[in-house]
């Protein structure tokens, strides 16, 4: 086999990108995603997600405390 069919044989790999639509980077990892509470539906890679729904993790916890 010579070495153009070598070339023309080999294995082929793709990566897909696709732009996080908060960021505007390319990425693996951009998907449309659901958050109930409160109620987020964006098309986004995890890190912009987050960032988007960190505010509300843990709200219970960051209630005013009550007085006894």
């Amino acid at each position: 086999m010579n070495a153009f069919e070598r070339w023309r044989s080999r294995p082929m790999q793709v990566r897909v990108l696709d732009r996080c639509d908060e960021c505007g980077e390319l990425k693996e990892d951009v998907q449309k995603r659901v958050n109930y509470r409160p109620n987020i539906t964006a098309v986004c890679c995890a890190k912009c997600f987050a960032e988007m729904t960190g505010d509300w993790s843990g709200c219970a916890a960051r209630q005013e405390p009550t007085m006894t």
